[in-house]
């Protein structure tokens, strides 16, 4: 017994001095762009008495916590798009709301294993001969329809650009006829982040590129509808087949981008203190810079994420042109004085960054109007 006691010692003693000379022993779902899983064997758990005083290793994983961003829409749409300003609005506004009120996301694939069965005629066992998951996947969001049907509108662009459906010739709506695109599936899909985040949205669980996406349909019984349903808002699901990524580099790329969302940089997860961990914070609600579609831009903000302090626009004196704000809040918050230094910093930087905004929104709808 001594001698297996020993051995088990002599093991942990080289795993642990191997894995932090060399962190190539871990595989792509280990890695410093993701939280690791917490260390949870100084804990009793529940063998025997529950110690509930240390609520610490009960750390829970919280669904419902994610983001979706539009890495690349169809060429042969930017291609659309910069032709013609109605259409480049409703493919902006398409790509716009697929990010900003992304909801949630099903139909990601599970690691499944198969087995093979080995008998001597009586006796049956099985052992696992291949591990694979599903590469051909559809992917289900849940939106809200707009006026103007916005989503059922691009839905039934894109698709019947890729082919008409009475001839089923690929047109990319006039396009290719006048030499604009060549046609050719790489012209035809969007590329597709779904990353998960912890529940302070700062520090990343996983994530998934879904490349090669394709919408499914673009549904049309949105126009059903009777007298009781006079009033009732419209559920879209959006759907789309597509090829998922998982690994290193696709968490290293899901982090960079929430950075950008969040304006927090979280350091790696092996980083300890709170300090190290948080770094170069930005402001949240920052105004950070545009995207393009398009010959069209927009202005790109960091999420706001505490709302203790957030400048809703009914209080916001730089939108009163706009029929936004109220008055009556503007000229009480601009009057009104404070005995801490820290409340009037906080509330002059919003409005610095706000109007950094509205600056930049104003210079592109001068440039590129709607």
């Amino acid at each position: 017994m001594a001698s297996a006691k020993n051995t088990t010692s002599n093991y942990s003693t080289a795993t642990s001095t191997s894995n932090s000379a060399n962190t190539n022993w871990r595989a792509g779902v280990l890695n410093n762009y993701t939280l690791m899983p917490k260390n949870l064997t100084q804990y009793n758990a529940f063998r025997g008495v529950t110690d509930f005083t240390q609520i610490g290793q009960f750390d829970q994983f919280e669904r419902g916590y994610s983001f979706l961003a539009v890495i690349s829409m169809p060429k042969f749409i930017d291609v659309l798009a910069a032709q013609d300003e109605e259409v480049a609005k409703m493919c902006f506004s398409f790509k716009h709301m697929l990010e900003y009120e992304f909801r949630g996301l099903s139909g990601l694939p599970d690691i499944t294993a198969q087995q093979n069965n080995i008998t001597d005629g009586i006796n049956e066992m099985q052992y696992v001969s291949r591990v694979t998951y599903d590469t051909s996947i559809t992917v289900t969001m849940p939106y809200y329809e707009k006026k103007g049907s916005l989503i059922s509108k691009f839905s039934e662009y894109y698709l019947t650009g890729i082919k008409d459906p009475k001839s089923q010739a690929k047109t990319y709506h006039g396009a290719i006829r006048a030499g604009l695109i060549e046609p050719g599936l790489e012209n035809e899909v969007f590329t597709l982040l779904y990353y998960v985040t912890d529940n302070t949205m700062l520090s990343l669980e996983r994530a998934v590129l879904l490349a090669n996406c394709q919408l499914t349909q673009a549904t049309t019984s949105n126009l059903d509808g009777s007298r009781e349903d006079i009033g009732a808002n419209v559920p879209y699901d959006i759907s789309f087949t597509g090829f998922p990524i998982m690994g290193t580099m696709v968490d290293k790329a899901a982090k960079a981008l929430l950075q950008d969302i969040t304006g927090v940089k979280v350091a790696p997860s092996k980083v300890g203190s709170p300090a190290e961990r948080y770094q170069d914070q930005k402001a949240q609600g920052t105004y950070i810079g545009t995207e393009s579609l398009g010959n069209h831009t927009k202005p790109v903000y960091t999420a706001y994420l505490d709302s203790a302090d957030y400048l809703y626009g009914i209080m916001d004196e730089s939108l009163t042109a706009a029929n936004v704000a109220n008055p009556v809040l503007t000229n009480a918050i601009a009057n009104s004085t404070s005995d801490v230094e820290s409340d009037n910093t906080a509330y002059n930087n919003l409005k610095e960054w706000r109007q950094q905004g509205n600056d930049a929104r104003t210079l592109i709808s001068q440039e590129n109007p709607f």
